[in-house]
């Protein structure tokens, strides 16, 4: 629909996941800057093991969490993913880029 969208796929149980929340997409200005760009988080939970998260992953070659994705405004771009740990600057990078 034209909208910058954060994929986070994460896991209750994932330490690393856990993490990154805290420190970089709970932050602030990561938080300033995803309102000023119009961007959606979506949340992939992968606690359960769901089959339908399975297959994201499975997609970007994944066989577990975490795992980011940022789409651009054009849908016909593939997404940006993200480094597995996270900074709030990689993620302010990535878009600053939208």
């Amino acid at each position: 629909a034209g909208q910058p969208i954060l994929v986070d796929f994460t896991a209750e149980w994932c330490a690393i996941c856990q993490v990154n929340k805290r420190v970089a997409l709970e932050n602030s200005e990561v938080l300033a800057m995803l309102k000023e760009k119009g961007a959606t988080v979506l949340l992939a939970d992968w606690t359960d093991q769901n089959a339908k998260v399975g297959a994201g992953l499975a997609e970007f070659g994944r066989a577990a969490v975490p795992l980011y994705l940022i789409y651009g405004r054009d849908p016909a771009q593939p997404p940006e993913v993200l480094p597995q740990t996270l900074t709030p600057g990689i993620v302010l990078d990535a878009l600053k880029k939208l």
